[in-house]
């Protein structure tokens, strides 16, 4: 895992990336193109982008359906026809080919002029439901809201309202007789922009045969009229038509994880519990109120939801050090946040916020320190993937002492250590300049924020760090060097709170201080100091041979140009397994002038390191569980090295 953000990273990457999604066979798409009254030639490029990037779709596209839908083995495979066509007939071969394969179960998904084509085919108008005939039509391009009406459906279900979504608004459809079409989506056809002054149909899902039909009239896009591309550029458009087809498809839709609202087979060991259940808002309350608000908050398929008003909700139950994580989505161009650590006190609710909002859409999106993910007002993210508004996204909030991180969809976005000189300076610029305890490691409630905007939340759940069994201790004891023992011939000797180790001419091979006592999951922190310089590294979950050699990972301490420092190698094994090369920030990390802060975390497979407060090794790896930790001072002509205050967090596996 490379190419890991920075805390101290100021420009901000966005990449905007599809829902995430379990693993899966890919869907084989068609998109029937090649004719239509509109801007095909830039339509449908478009539409196969949306399925391509969502990573759910093996996308082909014709332009010529007369050919194409004739040959039927062309369609050997097909899950769902996508239809960006209005033109000429595509003859009786192919007509039947297509609808033949829609009545065995291959699905239909009809993008806005579709529903102009092929007057007089009664099958095709069955097939689609709701046309565009004689009297239909539309005002002027303009934005309006989309307003789900029916959430029963896995298109709507979790599908926040589209909001100012550019487009034209069809009104006045058509209904084929003997069409099944069901509105799950509507929008209201104001008078003043042209329309009828009634509620329309924007998304509807039918049937015909065994194939299932997703139908929406919006996605208009002019020839010679670029300005109506916003039409498909839309994140929610793009958002609807991926659900929308993959529905026609298999008759579900991917969205955030798998399985919500549970504890999994590899969390439950390691205490991890749920904050919200899907069903009730047990476990909360409103701020300052003994029970949950009367409005504003709701629990929507699974999914805890919040509209608008009323208040802020935040947990009963306090905790220090924790693990959070939840998936969220929002509507488009809204601004929200989860604050940890809040005290219980008068006034507002004052702790450190992880941002949940739609940076596209709003007007935070060039401050990066209210960007998605950020740490409000104090600390901006690195490199992100953040999903179209309306999917969701899955994060994480660690916090450990004065140590925190937030993570986005898999990635860690930025860390922050409570109290540091960074922090220190950041908060004096801040509005939090007047709490001297902010995001200090004290109790404090989990708060989803009321911003007056639609938020969606579920699989809300947290381990506490600090159970019992969690212990940090020194590993300096006595006068002495007592609890260690050398391997190697170089010196090691304790002054205070320091060892020293140090090597000269004639040492050959490399000399270890190893820990008597092993461990397995734990966070390692010790200051380090290059006295002379060498070449040295920490060893940890390390092992010895018989013939005396130490192996096991090492974190290491590079005092070359090469600049290495704070990656991951595995001594007397396989060699390096995350080195820095790709990495100038990592690199930039180590100062081998003055004192380095190096810490090591060991959570399982999961193996991290930072030096002075920056990630440099993040690496999933299955070779040692348990084992030494050991300072290591390598053969050469010089070298010494200062460890100060070497101590262990043990936590509970």
């Amino acid at each position: 895992m490379r190419h890991l953000p920075r805390c101290l990273t100021l420009c901000v990457l966005i990449s905007i990336v599809a829902p995430a999604t379990f693993a899966q066979q890919r869907i084989s798409a068609l998109i029937i193109s090649g004719a239509n009254n509109h801007d095909w030639e830039w339509t449908t490029p478009s539409l196969e982008s949306i399925l391509s990037e969502s990573g759910l779709f093996d996308v082909r596209v014709t332009y010529e359906p007369s050919v194409t839908l004739a040959d039927a083995a062309e369609l050997e495979g097909v899950e769902v026809f996508v239809l960006d066509y209005n033109g000429p007939d595509w003859g009786e071969e192919a007509r039947a080919n297509c609808l033949s394969a829609v009545r065995s179960g291959v699905g239909v998904s009809v993008i806005h002029a579709a529903d102009n084509a092929f007057k007089g085919w009664t099958e095709y108008e069955t097939l689609v439901g709701d046309l565009w005939r004689a009297g239909t039509g539309h005002g002027r391009f303009h934005s309006f809201d989309v307003t789900i009406s029916r959430r029963d459906h896995p298109i709507t279900d979790t599908l926040p309202t589209l909001l100012a979504h550019p487009d034209e608004l069809y009104h006045k459809l058509w209904r084929a007789p003997g069409a099944n079409s069901e509105v799950l989506a509507a929008a209201h056809s104001a008078k003043e922009s042209g329309g009828t002054g009634a509620a329309e149909p924007m998304i509807l899902v039918g049937s015909f045969g065994e194939g299932r039909m997703f139908r929406t009239p919006l996605g208009h896009v002019w020839r010679g009229a670029g300005d109506s591309h916003a039409s498909h550029l839309d994140p929610q458009f793009r958002n609807l038509v991926v659900r929308g087809t993959e529905w026609a498809a298999t008759g579900r839709v991917t969205d955030g994880l798998e399985t919500p609202n549970q504890i999994g087979a590899a969390e439950a060991p390691g205490g991890w519990r749920l904050l919200f259940d899907g069903e009730t808002l047990d476990g909360w309350r409103g701020w300052n109120k003994d029970g949950v608000p009367d409005q504003g908050w709701d629990v929507v398929n699974g999914c805890l939801r919040h509209t608008q008003g009323g208040g802020d909700l935040i947990t009963t139950d306090t905790f220090t050090d924790f693990e959070l994580a939840f998936e969220w989505k929002v509507a488009r161009g809204v601004n929200s946040g989860v604050k940890y650590r809040v005290p219980a006190r008068k006034g507002g609710p004052l702790g450190p916020e992880y941002q949940i909002l739609d940076d596209p859409g709003t007007t935070e999106s060039g401050n990066p320190l209210s960007a998605a993910a950020a740490l409000y007002a104090m600390i901006p993210t690195g490199d992100r993937r953040l999903t179209h508004a309306g999917a969701f996204n899955q994060s994480r909030i660690l916090c450990r002492g004065n140590h925190i991180e937030h993570w986005l969809n898999g990635t860690l976005v930025l860390t922050a250590e409570v109290g540091s000189e960074d922090w220190e300076a950041r908060r004096a610029r801040s509005k939090f300049s007047k709490d001297a305890d902010f995001a200090t490691a004290q109790p404090g409630h989990v708060l989803l924020q009321d911003h007056g905007g639609e938020v969606w939340y579920r699989s809300i759940r947290l381990r506490e760090l600090d159970t019992p069994g969690t212990q940090e201790i020194s590993l300096l004891s006595g006068e002495g060097l007592e609890g260690w023992r050398v391997v190697g011939v170089a010196t090691y000797r304790r002054e205070g709170d320091t060892i020293v180790g140090s090597v000269g001419d004639g040492l050959k091979g490399n000399a270890f201080l190893c820990t008597e006592q092993e461990f397995g999951d734990f966070v390692f922190d010790v200051d380090l100091k290059v006295e002379a310089v060498g070449n040295s590294g920490i060893q940890f979950r390390s092992h010895q041979k018989d013939n005396g050699v130490v192996f096991g990972y090492q974190a290491e301490i590079d005092c070359s140009k090469r600049a290495w420092s704070g990656g991951i190698y595995d001594e007397s094994r396989r060699g390096w397994l995350d080195n820095l090369e790709d990495d100038p920030a990592a690199q930039a990390a180590f100062q081998l002038e003055g004192w380095n802060h190096y810490r090591i975390e060991a959570v399982g497979e999961h193996l991290r390191v930072w030096v002075n407060g920056v990630l440099t090794a993040d690496l999933m790896d299955s070779g040692d569980s348990e084992g030494f930790i050991a300072l290591q001072v390598h053969g050469g002509s010089s070298g010494t090295f200062r460890w100060r205050d070497p101590r262990v967090r043990i936590l509970d596996r």
